[in-house]
């Protein structure tokens, strides 16, 4: 009986020590609150830094979004080392929280992004990260500012990690994509766009960012496509390749991981400086951004912008697609301004109209927050808000080539003509205005890139001398961006005001062979045109072209090309993971296009390996002879 006590309490006692240790080992505590948007309990890792006990300090705070498959606990791609990151949430004195990115637990896909299919939820994880930031700000010690806040994504997270970031840069002061897909679809079953991170830096412009891209990654190519976006569009990316494929690290290790975190924490101790204009891309019917709010009845898939928004005004723009699409039909746009005025005073209000070139003026008061509220019945609206001592404010809101074109032609040199918006007083306006074009496009060549224009008292709406430019470029291999981005600094007096351009550019080619016409008629698998199927392209019917099994993204200048009822086909070409879609065209031909009329095309079609997923655009022209048979109108 002796012995049998002995070892019971040698048994026990090992037992105690083992369930002491084990509890004094865990680096993380594993816990959940309740969701308001999700109607039930969230779970999330959470990591407290050494000293965390003490009460007289507050600490920022990263938040890690996991990838495919994985949960706040797991992650089998990433290979994350879990314990061995308790370390670096010491050792730079962070609180680390790891989300769960599931919507349903009967789904291994996370976030509600993907393909179509896999958009299934009408609940949205841009309403669920406010409220985790919330959760999170009121039950710890956190420093509840913007620029004490980051965002770490691997995968598919890694694309949450940009998208979030651009969905609220005023919470967000840094994010790091470690392999992070390049584009999804989001927004609800019903509608919801395809998000193209490589065209929407706009959004993440006062936001620092990194990409990590492992050199066998399958998603290296699209990464590299990426990461040319932020080239293109000018905002700094701190682009970094890895040996080896997808994951964050090897096992056992945090180097990688070390590195995202260093990154985000030294974004947490810089200036934090905001540029002076901002733009917003959005999805959402109904948006908020730097304490602004957009309210509109889009009904389809597409894109709401708020372009060069500063205390002088706004514009509001809207896109099918990213980049330039046509516009939405939506009728109904209310943007209320951050609390910027002085409550109740009065201010001059001047809208110009960009299609129709109207203007108007008025007057409004702010509101005793400090707002102005402002209802439109359409999108390309430029809006003016200035006082009476404040002095002339400039924006471009249009351009062309020549004639009525919107395009440059490669090898060509052409006159690109800009119009300038004057959105502030005219009461005082310089005698001149000087007007500098630039391009970080090494394919564009200026003749003379600065100019002077001559202003008239009162003017608003200045037509500017051509720009001479000559452009060498080349068609790009991928799905890199395929358009020039332009910045122009227009100087007045002793101000400059900086704004951007996108022009697309039409490339010569040759000439692909073995055309067909789906108007209707299922040339591959089904059809998307709409006409009488007979295969031949007829005046006021819609139309998908072919090289023989490729569809193909079709652009033209022809005047029976009806832009605005263009669309837009996605397609998910084989590989070994659904990343990377392929878009073709469906364009509208004028119902009074004359019989035997030629429209010349200029067109692409993409390609993709299966491992590394590798998107290869080749590009040609197409010659397409239009049917009429309407009797002409006398």
């Amino acid at each position: 009986m002796k012995r049998f006590l002995f070892f019971s309490g040698i048994f026990f006692s090992c037992l105690l020590a083992l369930t002491a240790r084990s509890q004094t080992a865990a680096p993380y505590t594993d816990t959940s609150h309740y969701s308001r948007v999700f109607g039930h309990s969230k779970s999330y890792r959470l990591y407290l830094p050494e000293g965390y006990s003490s009460p007289d300090k507050r600490y920022p705070v990263i938040y890690f979004f996991h990838g495919w498959g994985g949960r706040h606990f797991k992650d089998d791609n990433a290979l994350l080392n879990y314990e061995g990151i308790k370390a670096l949430a010491d050792k730079y004195q962070v609180i680390l929280v790891m989300w769960d990115g599931n919507i349903d637990t009967t789904e291994p896909r996370p976030y509600n992004i993907g393909n179509h299919r896999d958009v299934k939820f009408t609940v949205q994880e841009k309403d669920y990260f406010p409220e985790l930031i919330a959760h999170i700000d009121s039950g710890y010690r956190t420093l509840t500012d913007r620029q004490h806040r980051g965002i770490i994504g691997f995968s598919m997270g890694g694309f949450m990690s940009f998208f979030l970031a651009g969905k609220y840069p005023d919470k967000i002061s840094a994010a790091v994509s470690l392999a992070g897909s390049p584009e999804f679809f989001v927004g609800y079953p019903d509608n919801h766009t395809l998000y193209p991170i490589r065209y929407t830096f706009t959004n993440l412009s006062d936001v620092k960012l990194r990409l990590h891209n492992g050199d066998s990654d399958i998603l290296y190519y699209l990464n590299e496509e990426v990461k040319e976006g932020a080239r293109w569009e000018g905002v700094p990316l701190d682009y970094q390749t890895f040996p080896g494929g997808h994951m964050v690290d090897k096992p056992g290790e945090t180097r990688v991981f070390e590195m995202a975190m260093k990154f985000v924490t030294d974004a947490f101790s810089g200036p934090g400086l905001r540029k002076p204009r901002w733009s917003h891309y959005d999805l959402y019917p109904s948006f908020s951004a730097w304490n602004y709010l957009v309210e509109t009845n889009k009904k389809e898939p597409g894109y709401l912008l708020l372009s060069h928004v500063d205390k002088n005004g706004f514009g509001v723009h809207t896109h099918r697609w990213l980049p330039g699409g046509p516009s939405l039909s939506a009728d109904s746009f209310v943007v209320i301004t951050a609390p910027l005025y002085q409550p109740n005073k009065q201010y001059h209000i001047v809208h110009y109209e960009n299609k129709t070139g109207q203007l108007k003026t008025g007057m409004q008061a702010a509101d005793t927050n400090g707002r102005l509220s402002f209802f439109f019945h359409q999108g390309e609206t430029e809006t003016g808000i200035y006082e009476e001592a404040d002095s002339a404010s400039f924006v471009v809101p249009g351009y062309h080539t020549g004639g009525k074109s919107r395009y440059l032609h490669a090898g060509q040199t052409e006159n690109l003509t800009l119009r300038l918006f004057n959105r502030g007083n005219t009461n005082d306006l310089p005698e001149k205005i000087k007007v500098t074009l630039s391009t970080a496009d090494s394919g564009i060549i200026f003749k003379k890139n600065g100019l002077e224009a001559v202003l008239s008292a009162g003017q608003r709406v200045i037509i500017l001398p051509p720009f001479s430019i000559h452009s060498t470029k080349q068609p790009p291999a991928h799905a890199e961006p395929s358009q020039v981005k332009f910045t122009v600094s227009i100087q007045s007096g002793r101000q400059t005001f900086t704004d951007d351009l996108t022009v697309p550019v039409l490339y010569e080619a040759p000439w692909f062979d073995s055309i067909r016409t789906d108007d209707d008629l299922a040339v591959r698998d089904r059809s998307y045109g709409t006409g009488n199927a007979d295969g031949i392209a007829d005046a006021g019917e819609q139309i998908m072209l072919y090289s023989g099994s490729h569809r193909l993204r079709l652009y033209t200048e022809d005047k029976w090309v009806m832009t605005e009822g263009e669309r837009l086909v996605d397609e998910m070409i084989p590989a070994r993971w659904p990343d990377g879609f392929t878009l073709s065209s469906v364009v509208k031909i004028a119902p009074d296009c004359p019989d035997g009329h030629v429209i010349e095309f200029y067109a692409s079609y993409e390609t993709k390996t299966f491992n590394p997923i590798e998107r290869k655009t080749t590009w040609g022209k197409v010659k397409l002879t239009i049917r009429n048979k309407r009797p002409a109108k006398q």
